[in-house]
């Protein structure tokens, strides 16, 4: 037979095969960088700092932005783009989260404080206004109060605030006993901020699609973008491996009690939505701003951000246009 009829014909019967052939699924890939941003690695306070540079916006003011628990720089993809027309922007991965290097055996409360200071000035930002959303609005506000002559301007995504004790009265009352732990159950895909590398690697091996909806039944008023970059957040954490790590370097790190009274730049603190006694409570602490003030958003959670981003944009946009 003449090979060049056979070859016709294997390649024939190939084809049929595919075309017969049960269709693949393929899982969803995790998003990219967005189109026009990039992304870096710095060498600052003992560790590589991952981050993300928005848009490139040559001679506007620089934005510096920091995360919540967990987190990732990408976790601001929607803020920043209303902003980064008029700003500079770039979204740190902090450290322990996303392609950031991990936590080290010598990290303590002020260490994450430190990595924002040196990203700044290894970046060589001049005045940048710091944004941070919980942990990193935490870390924002000690910056401020530590580092008077960093920034341009403080703001803060409700992270914790409170008003400061007497001294008489520094002392907590006793932790109420803990209460049993109840069994996890796998399908709903648990998330710890702590625990063991086995335990953290286990999480960041959960399928991308399934974080995602998961994130969409919890967050239902999110993006569709904003639930993407939240389950490409928990595949990429690598926070502290155990409950003390947790304890000293990232719950010590958001201690702020005093701080807001030392920042003498502009600054404004947007607060989720809250009872009228919270919202009581929240101004009250406030008050001793010196250049500040706090808004709270309508209708919006702890992801104020992500569930009212319209009336969000909307405050920053005002507050920025006085600075």
């Amino acid at each position: 037979m003449n090979p060049r009829p056979r070859r016709f014909l294997l390649t024939l019967v190939a084809l049929t095969a595919a075309l017969l052939a049960p269709p693949v699924t393929l899982a969803a890939p995790p998003p990219g960088v967005p189109d026009g941003w990039t992304d870096g690695f710095v060498y600052a306070n003992g560790i590589r700092i991952h981050y993300y540079h928005a848009k490139p916006a040559p001679g506007k003011p620089a934005m510096v932005m920091i995360h919540g628990v967990t987190d990732i720089g990408l976790s601001w993809t929607t803020l920043t783009w209303k902003l980064q027309d008029a700003y500079d922007i770039y979204m740190v991965d902090a450290r322990g989260h996303g392609l950031t290097d991990p936590f080290t055996p010598k990290d303590d409360g002020n260490t994450m404080v430190k990595d924002v200071v040196e990203f700044v000035r290894v970046m060589k930002l001049e005045k940048p206004i710091l944004m941070g959303h919980s942990m990193g609005g935490a870390t924002v506000i000690r910056v401020g109060a530590e580092y008077p002559d960093l920034a341009k301007a403080i703001i803060v995504l409700d992270a914790g605030i409170s008003v400061p004790r007497p001294a008489a009265a520094a002392a907590p009352a006793a932790a109420p006993p803990a209460a049993a732990p109840r069994p996890a159950n796998p399908a709903s895909l648990p998330f710890e901020m702590s625990g063991t590398p086995e335990v953290l690697a286990a999480q960041n091996n959960y399928k991308f699609e399934d974080l995602v909806a998961k994130g969409a039944r919890q967050n239902p008023k999110w993006s569709l973008v904003d639930n993407q970059y939240w389950a490409l957040s928990k595949k990429q954490y690598h926070g502290a491996y155990d409950a003390e790590s947790f304890r000293v370097v990232m719950q010590g790190g958001m201690q702020t009690t005093d701080a807001l009274a030392k920042i003498r730049v502009p600054m404004i603190i947007l607060k989720a939505d809250a009872s009228p006694e919270q919202r009581k409570a929240h101004l009250e602490a406030a008050k001793v701003m010196q250049k500040g003030k706090l808004v709270h958003i309508d209708g919006a959670g702890h992801n104020l951000h992500h569930d009212n981003l319209p009336r969000t944009v909307e405050v920053l946009n005002e507050f920025l246009s006085k600075l």
